[in-house]
C-alpha cells in the first residue's frame, strides 16, 4: 500500500495513468492503433513537437512564457533550406546553421525581455508576428523543394528494431535538458526563480542571466526542432507553423508545469507530449473528423491548466493555514513565558 501510494505521490502518475486508459481505449475501438508501427509513427511524428516542448519547459520554469517558438522553427527551416540550395546540404554543416539561427533568435527575445523588462508575452507575441510576416513576404507562400539528397537521407537512418533517428534526436534532447534542469547551477538558478524571483537573485542568481539563458535555449531547441523537421518533410513550408505554439506550450502544461514557474520536469513534458500525439493519433485511426482535433486538444489544455490553477490555490491555503497555527504556537509560548 505505501508503495502505491509513493507512486502516486509523483506528478506524472496520473498522467500515465490516463494515458494507459486513452491507449486501452483506442485499441478496443481499433486493434492497429496498438502495434509497434503505430507507436514508432506516432513517435516520429511528435519529435518536432517534443523537442520545441523542452525548450520552452526551460522558459515557462522561469516564470515566463515563450509564444514564438512556431515562427522561430519557421524561420529556422527556410534559412536552412535556402542555405543548402545556396552552399551546401553537409549535415553537421546544416545542424550547426540550424542551432545558431534559433539560438540568436531565442536570445533576441531573451535580451528584450531581461534587459528592456518588457513581459514575456510581449516582446514574444512581437517576434511571432514580425518572423511570420517576414517569411511570407520572402517565400511568398510558396514551398522549398528539392533540398540535396546529402541532407535528406539523414532522415532516413533508422536504429535497433527500425526506430527513426528523428526519436533519437528527441532522447537525447531531453537527456541534456533534464541532466541541465537537475544538476547544473544554471538549471538550479531556472527552478529558483521561477519558484521566487526575489529570493533566487537574493542567493546569488542573476535572474537577467537566466532569463537570456532560457529564452536562448528555447530557440536553440527550435532550431533543432527546425532541422529534425527538415528531415522528415525533405521540403520546407514557411507556413507549416502557424499556431503551432499552442501545442507546444500545452505539451507543457498538460505534463504538470504550473504557468507560474519552477515546477515543470522533463518527464512530465514528455508525457504532455504523447498524450497529444496518442489524442490526435487516436482521432484519426478513429474516423473523428479533423475539424474536431483542435477542440479536443484545446478542452484538454484547458483543463490542464484549471487542474493547475486549482492545485496551487490548494497549497497555498495550506501553507497558509501552516503559517497561522504556527503563530498561534509562538503567540502561545510568549504569553506562557510572561
Amino acid at each position: 500500500m505505501n508503495i502505491i501510494k509513493k507512486i502516486f505521490s509523483y506528478k506524472e502518475s496520473a498522467l500515465i495513468v490516463v494515458i494507459i486508459l486513452l491507449m486501452a481505449f483506442l485499441t478496443m475501438r481499433n486493434p492497429a492503433f496498438l502495434t509497434f508501427g503505430n507507436m514508432i509513427d506516432i513517435l516520429r511524428s511528435c519529435a518536432v513537437l517534443g523537442i520545441a516542448a523542452l525548450g520552452v519547459l526551460v522558459v515557462i520554469n522561469t516564470g515566463g512564457i515563450d509564444v514564438s517558438v512556431g515562427a522561430i522553427i519557421a524561420t529556422v527551416t527556410v534559412v536552412i533550406a535556402h542555405f543548402m540550395l545556396a552552399f551546401t546540404g553537409n549535415p553537421v554543416v546544416i545542424f550547426a546553421v540550424g542551432l545558431a539561427t534559433g539560438a540568436l533568435l531565442g536570445s533576441i527575445n531573451g535580451l528584450f525581455v531581461a534587459k528592456l523588462k518588457i513581459p514575456a508575452i510581449v516582446v514574444t507575441l512581437a517576434t511571432m508576428a514580425i518572423l511570420n510576416g517576414a517569411m511570407r513576404w520572402y517565400t511568398n507562400g510558396a514551398w522549398i523543394t528539392g533540398l540535396p539528397t546529402q541532407f535528406t537521407d539523414i532522415g532516413r537512418i533508422t536504429f535497433f528494431w527500425g526506430i527513426p533517428i528523428q526519436i533519437l534526436f528527441l532522447i537525447v534532447a531531453a537527456i541534456i535538458t533534464a541532466l541541465m534542469l537537475r544538476y547544473s547551477m544554471i538549471g538550479r538558478g531556472i527552478m529558483a526563480m521561477g519558484g521566487n524571483n526575489i529570493s533566487s537573485s537574493r542567493v546569488g542568481f542573476s535572474n537577467n542571466k537566466i532569463t537570456i539563458f532560457a529564452f536562448m535555449y528555447s530557440g536553440l531547441m527550435c532550431g533543432l526542432a527546425a532541422v529534425v523537421y527538415t528531415t522528415i518533410m525533405r521540403t520546407v513550408d514557411s507556413n507549416a507553423f502557424i499556431g503551432y505554439e499552442l501545442r507546444v506550450i500545452g505539451a507543457v502544461v498538460i505534463g504538470g508545469a504550473s504557468i507560474k514557474g519552477g515546477s515543470g520536469t522533463v518527464l512530465g513534458t514528455m508525457l504532455g507530449m504523447f498524450l497529444m500525439a496518442v489524442v490526435t493519433n487516436g482521432l484519426v485511426i478513429t474516423h473523428v473528423s479533423t475539424f474536431y482535433q483542435g477542440v479536443i486538444i484545446g478542452a484538454i489544455i484547458l483543463f490542464a491548466v484549471c487542474f493547475d490553477v486549482l492545485k496551487t490555490k490548494r497549497a497555498e491555503k495550506k501553507m497558509a493555514k501552516v503559517d497561522i497555527e504556527e503563530d498561534d504556537e509562538i503567540l502561545i509560548s510568549t504569553e506562557t513565558a510572561v
